[in-house]
């Protein structure tokens, strides 16, 4: 009884640590995509933020961009899920425009919904790529309403703050999501905007004002850090963006359990 019980615990523990949702049920979605196609990173410049530098911005983040898909499709293959997985070959921006242009639909919060993905493009790019599926990545800027807290937890300031979030969405060549990263699950990739609590404290005022964090702050999280052998690194932003997307589209040992 007790080992019945622990794994039904276990089952539960490991299902909430997977990130996103599948479209249909697990089992179905290892047996249609076998091989599976990974785009480069996209960064969707015509999201609604309102950054004083939303320009400079999104051109940072997308240089940073640049070959990361690859460091996604080596985690993916090591997990050993797919019978091949591919890193696909094109032009971030051009993709973007063809495959944002209907744009993401928006809760009352402000937290995106996921895209909707034209359909001819992506079953293009999978016919072209003899894939399964794409996976694609997207960077937006979102107005996003929060709570959130000082430094010391006792204080907290509810509003619409400005950041970088990065959904994610496994595509068939037929345009059906498979699977999706978005809504709460959105990965918070760049904060852009802090409650200043400190300065409302030491000024004696109930007033805490919403500062943008500078753009030398935002490069300092996008810039590789080279390890002691003066190897570059994958920033950890990417890493922490690609073990939730590598968790939530790949098999775990309890999968034949459930």
């Amino acid at each position: 009884m007790k080992k019945w019980l622990f794994c039904g615990l276990l089952i539960i523990f490991l299902s909430g640590c997977a990130s996103g949702k599948y479209q249909i049920p697990k089992q179905e979605y290892q047996t249609r995509v076998q091989v599976l196609g990974v785009l480069p990173l996209m960064v969707d410049y015509n999201s609604p933020l309102t950054y004083p530098e939303k320009d400079i911005l999104f051109d940072m983040l997308a240089r940073s961009t640049s070959g990361k898909h690859e460091f996604l499709v080596e985690q993916l293959k090591k997990k050993k899920g797919y019978f091949d997985v591919r890193a696909l070959s094109a032009s971030p921006e051009l993709t973007a425009l063809s495959l944002l242009s209907a744009g993401s639909p928006h809760d009352e919060s402000g937290w995106p919904q996921g895209y909707a993905f034209d359909v001819a493009t992506v079953s293009e790019i999978a016919r072209q790529n003899v894939v399964d599926a794409v996976l694609l990545v997207v960077f937006s800027g979102e107005k996003i309403e929060e709570t959130r807290r000082s430094r010391t937890k006792l204080e907290t300031l509810t509003t619409r703050y400005n950041d970088v979030r990065a959904t994610a969405a496994v595509i068939d060549r037929n345009g059906q999501i498979l699977w999706q990263l978005a809504g709460k699950e959105s990965f918070q990739a760049l904060v852009l905007q802090y409650a200043d609590f400190d300065e409302a404290y030491f000024n004696r005022t109930d007033l805490v004002r919403v500062k943008n964090v500078s753009l030398s702050g935002i490069e300092q999280v996008l810039d590789e850090d080279p390890d002691k052998d003066g190897v570059s690194r994958l920033p950890g932003m990417y890493k922490n963006l690609f073990s939730e997307i590598t968790s939530g589209i790949s098999p775990s040992l309890l999968d034949s359990l459930q």
